[in-house]
């Protein structure tokens, strides 16, 4: 059985940033229609762009020695508040 893991507050505010509004006008009609889509491309770089920054953060703020790959997924989880 598959559980779900709420998104963090801070991955859906990187989404909305990431969302764009788009409009298509019916020149014949006079009709438009209005809506968002979000841009892959610009998501994922800003999340790539946040964990480094998180990583980046992690390392100043610890003891270098105390770095391993399990303090920094620890960090990551803790930043983007996931199990």
């Amino acid at each position: 059985m598959q559980t779900t893991v709420p998104t963090s507050q801070r991955v859906k505010a990187l989404a909305a940033q990431a969302t764009e509004f788009k409009q298509h006008s019916d020149n014949c009609s006079g009709q438009s229609e209005t809506w968002s889509e979000l841009n892959l491309d610009k998501f994922v770089q800003m999340l790539v762009e946040e964990c480094v920054g998180k990583i980046e953060e992690h390392c100043l703020e610890v003891d270098q020695r105390s770095i391993n790959l399990n303090s920094l997924k620890s960090a990551l989880r803790a930043h983007f508040e996931t199990q």
